[in-house]
């Protein structure tokens, strides 16, 4: 099978919403969407628009400035109706700049991840002297054969060769992206994986 990475804001639509959030001021940080835990907090997140200019169409999957995997409605509707697993989809906040709320988005927390999935001598790292010699990823390749069948969504685990703790990039199958293209999802791209 085929795997991809999402890319976040590609084929958006005209003058898409661009929100911010809450969770900083909630002390949650971004990174604990990035960990393939289960969130409990029942803290009231909110995605918005903060100024006039930033607001405009929400995509289905919406763009915001800390880069979290936000579902529409619709896109949620469609990933679980396929019978996609691995996703904890968190109820949040949306609002528009003159406070009109948008109902159903959600957060995907990605519950999966894999190790050994990541093709070292195939991907592309950023090489920079504040990473002090740990590998920051740049353009992935993933090894096919290390992923469990039918794991539609996952992201890397990542160990101590890393720059991070955590894979700040989603992968998904050649399932997933048909099902993003035949609904026509807005917000979302993908990239080819380089070992194919």
């Amino acid at each position: 099978m085929k795997y991809f990475e999402i890319f976040e804001c590609e084929r958006a639509v005209k003058d898409p919403m661009v929100c911010v959030t809450n969770l900083e001021d909630l002390k949650i940080n971004i990174n604990r969407f990035r960990i393939c835990k289960e969130f409990t907090s029942g803290e009231n997140i909110k995605f918005f628009a903060k100024t006039e200019k930033s607001d405009g169409t929400p995509d289905d999957f919406l763009q915001n400035t800390e880069m979290v995997p936000i579902f529409s409605p619709r896109m949620r509707e469609a990933i679980e109706e396929a019978g996609i697993t691995g996703i904890q989809y968190i109820p949040i906040e949306v609002e528009h700049y003159n406070k009109e709320k948008l109902e159903g988005y959600c957060i995907a927390n990605v519950l999966n991840s894999v190790a050994d999935a990541l093709d070292i001598d195939k991907t592309i790292f950023w090489n920079r002297k504040s990473d002090n010699g740990r590998l920051n990823v740049y353009v992935s390749s993933i090894k096919s054969e290390n992923i469990p069948d039918n794991m539609d969504i996952f992201r890397l685990k990542y160990d101590e060769r890393f720059v991070t703790e955590y894979s700040t990039f989603i992968v998904v199958s050649e399932r997933f992206k048909s099902i993003i293209a035949k609904n026509k999802f807005t917000g979302i791209g993908f990239s080819k994986n380089r070992a194919e």
